[in-house]
């Protein structure tokens, strides 16, 4: 028997297969190395996407919950703003107390030269905004530190949106005199170690724009010489006395000629506002009617349908605390003492004697006949009139009828709409 020789060809093709299987050993461990790392690489990667998701919704919940605590004055169990607007006006809504100190731009409010803390004074140490606990409650509630919110200021002064050329045909715009305060938000959200800021502006666009004390859109007979229709501003309540630094507004304006409403002589000074008596002009603009009719039903508190009389006996609808948005399809005749405040619009004609009065904005689709009986029997309109005409009757005021502007009586009633976002961004 022979031994079998392995030859020294046989020896070196043997290594070098095992040098490339611990090479491709190699690779292949690089590679499972490589993918480890990589997927763990986008999983953290995922995760914190994931996290920083969580985070910004977190404080688009709290930017959310501002604007809606902002936006309904008659909501006094949410409701966060001061019953009178004014520069420097801010609030925190926190999940525990003492978290408004994460707002890194706290500090400044001990030195902006405006009463941040409503309490008289005026960059004294420490102060910022009081603070008022969120509404978001339960396990699975979206929780977020600190959401900033503030009336916007320039120069110290209290930022607006409205009808800054007091013309309801242009756009509303920013301004220090027409509207409501301009809103800024500041939201902050956290989840993990994620933080987020959404900063935000929002404003409530104004339901109409009241120019005038009456805008007459036909013919208005004026009758006798005991009624009164008074452009200077008045206050809302009894006994509606004349704010004298307040700006006024012509009595009438007239959708055509000035002599839709003719006066005599001795009724001139019954009819008194900017410019003084015989305060009638004609209007630069017209509303559309139509296009207020469909928005104000569509956010009304009560809707009657067909012909429909108030009595002394009939609910009150709104009040200048709680203002309510009332619309008739139909005529409205109003008798006695019934009262309402907000906006009244009436699809259809209306009539106003006795002891009835209404505070807000007036509406009519049709002609408008206010009247009253005597110095304790007048029917009252405090805030603005506005109607169409008809060419079934002329409009009418007469008897000790009573229609006032009243700026106060106004804002009451276009407070009512929401405030929405105007702008936002993150931080």
């Amino acid at each position: 028997m022979t031994n079998a020789r392995v030859t020294p060809a046989r020896i070196a093709d043997a290594g070098n297969a095992m040098v490339v299987a611990l090479l491709v050993l190699m690779v292949l461990s690089s590679a499972a190395v490589a993918y480890i790392a990589v997927t763990r690489s986008e999983k953290q990667i995922s995760g914190n996407a994931v996290i920083a998701s969580a985070a910004f919704y977190t404080a688009e919940a709290g930017l959310t919950e501002g604007i809606y605590r902002m936006s309904y004055p008659k909501d006094s169990v949410n409701y966060i703003g001061p019953a009178t607007p004014a520069a420097g006006w801010g609030k925190y809504i926190v999940i525990q107390n003492g978290a408004s100190a994460q707002d890194p731009d706290a500090a400044g409010l001990a030195s902006d030269g405006m009463d941040n803390n409503g309490n008289s004074q005026i960059d004294e140490a420490g102060e910022r905004y009081p603070e008022v606990p969120t509404k978001q409650t339960g396990q699975n509630a979206l929780r977020y530190p600190f959401v900033r919110v503030e009336y916007k200021t320039q120069g110290g002064q209290l930022v607006r949106f409205g009808d800054a050329d007091q013309n309801p045909s242009t756009p509303p715009q920013e301004n220090f005199t027409y509207g409501d305060p301009v809103l800024r938000v500041s939201a902050a959200g956290e989840r993990g170690a994620a933080q987020k800021v959404i900063e935000a502006e929002a404003v409530r666009f104004p339901l109409l724009e009241v120019n005038a004390t009456m805008w007459a859109g036909g013919s208005l007979a004026v009758n006798g010489n005991a009624f009164l229709l008074d452009g200077h501003d008045h206050d809302a309540d009894a006994p509606y006395d004349t704010i004298s630094s307040a700006p006024g507004v012509r009595a009438i304006l007239t959708e055509g000629q000035t002599s839709d409403a003719t006066l005599q002589i001795q009724q001139q000074d019954n009819v008194t506002g900017t410019e003084g008596d015989n305060s009638v002009d004609k209007a630069s603009y017209t509303y559309d009617f139509n296009a207020l009719w469909t928005s104000l039903t569509a956010a009304a508190d009560k809707s009657f349908t067909g012909n429909t009389t108030f009595t002394s006996g009939s609910p009150t609808l709104g009040t200048l605390d709680q203002p309510m948005v009332t619309t008739v399809q139909g005529d409205l005749s109003v008798q006695g003492a019934w009262n309402g405040a907000g906006i009244l619009m009436v699809n259809g004609s209306l009539t106003m004697g006795g002891g009835s009065s209404f505070s807000g904005i007036v509406i009519v689709t049709g002609d408008i006949r206010v009247a009253g009986g005597g110095p304790a029997d007048v029917a009252r309109i405090l805030g603005g009139v506005i109607y169409q005409g008809s060419l079934v009757n002329a409009s009418a005021l007469g008897g000790s009828a009573r229609v006032f502007y009243s700026s106060e009586a106004v804002n009451a009633a276009l407070a009512m709409g929401k405030y929405t976002l105007a702008s936002w961004h993150e931080r």
